[in-house]
């Protein structure tokens, strides 16, 4: 078709032009969105890094059970006690007594690890003995097989600084309960960390050296020690080298506790012939056997070798207390029958310094 005069030809020239143009338009475009782009990326990954600090810099125990101890503490002040041991501080529960008269005190050696994890059996003798004058002391055995417990990852050393700088602005008001609380953390930090490695044995014995020079401390020489069947074998090794017969009285001993109570509390880990031979090793000793499952082939197995080894080491007092008929033991109950029976064995075999005291 042929062009009129007044129709002008689009040179290749004007053509490059605009298209050189449009393509410097659309790079400016480009590079002018990408800073945006990465500004909003920096931003996303602040907030992500300042988010992981702050939920590192929340967590100010070392571990779950370091948490538990110290939340125990803090909320028991008035019964929690720290005991020194060649291995670090241990967490302990000492309940004065509540009457005018104090007989004693039983001693509770439970492998729970935290107090929190124990039967509402123990606790209910714990809490409810005091009542009726016997103080308590309760420890927290190591298990046979403790529970592994990933420790918390520790923050940055800039991550530290700035929770440092958070916390110096913090109010003054809250320092008294941040101190104690502290205290505490410091006190579980020490025993976590340095029984870590020790055997099962040595940590027992450590244990109850701390409980009975404690109690010495508080001129408490008449002491029942309840046990159960997991760390009865390791702690009666430690306690029955230290008892002697007393041949002035028959049925009073010399030695660090005047009675024994083994509370079979599990049932997966049944004490063996040997065992029961050393522990039943003193004639003299009181012993209560209470056992809390029911009658089954297991139990009655276990109940028949108990009382069998009893009988062959010649035991002067030896009794089985069976409570798979009784109602279930709740931790407020001050007049359960577990209760009464443990307070009357004790009561009746425990005649030791605090007793004779109360008898004049």
């Amino acid at each position: 078709m042929p062009l009129s005069r007044n129709q002008k030809l689009i040179s290749f020239a004007n053509l490059s032009g605009w298209l050189l143009i449009t393509l410097i338009l659309m790079i400016t475009n480009v590079y002018s969105q990408e800073p945006e782009s990465d500004q909003q990326q920096i931003n996303e990954q602040q907030v992500e890094a300042q988010a992981s600090n702050s939920s590192v810099e929340a967590a100010p125990y070392a571990s779950r059970a370091i948490r538990d101890k110290t939340l125990i503490a803090n909320a028991l002040q008035d019964e929690s006690i720290w005991l020194d041991t060649e291995y670090g501080k241990i967490l302990a529960l000492h309940r004065i007594t509540e009457a005018k008269s104090t007989f004693g005190v039983l001693i509770l050696l439970h492998a729970a690890e935290d107090p929190q994890h124990w039967p509402p059996a123990l606790e209910n003798l714990r809490a409810n003995l005091p009542r009726y004058g016997w103080e308590t002391l309760a420890l927290a055995m190591p298990p046979q097989t403790p529970m592994s417990i990933p420790a918390r990852p520790s923050s940055s050393s800039s991550s530290e600084h700035n929770s440092e700088n958070i916390d110096s602005t913090t109010n003054d008001n809250d320092k008294p309960n941040q101190t104690a609380e502290n205290n505490s953390v410091s006190s579980a930090s020490s025993s976590s960390t340095s029984s870590a490695s020790i055997s099962r044995e040595f940590l027992i014995s450590a244990y109850i050296d701390a409980a009975i020079t404690y109690l010495s401390q508080k001129n408490q020489f008449n002491v029942v020690v309840l046990t159960d069947n997991s760390s009865a074998y390791y702690s009666l090794g430690k306690l029955l080298p230290m008892v002697k017969d007393n041949p002035k009285d028959p049925n009073t001993i010399d030695g660090p506790f005047q009675a024994l109570i083994i509370a079979n509390l599990q049932q997966q880990e049944p004490l063996t012939k040997t065992e029961l031979e050393s522990i039943f090793n003193n004639a003299q000793l009181p012993v209560m056997d209470i056992f809390f499952a029911g009658d089954y082939s297991e139990q009655q197995t276990a109940r028949n070798l108990h009382g069998a080894v009893a009988m062959r080491q010649k035991l002067n007092d030896y009794q089985q207390l069976k409570l798979n008929n009784q109602p279930t033991v709740t931790e407020t109950d001050f007049q359960s029958f577990l209760l009464g029976r443990v307070r009357g064995f004790m009561q009746k075999k425990a005649s030791g310094v605090e007793l004779k005291k109360e008898e004049d």
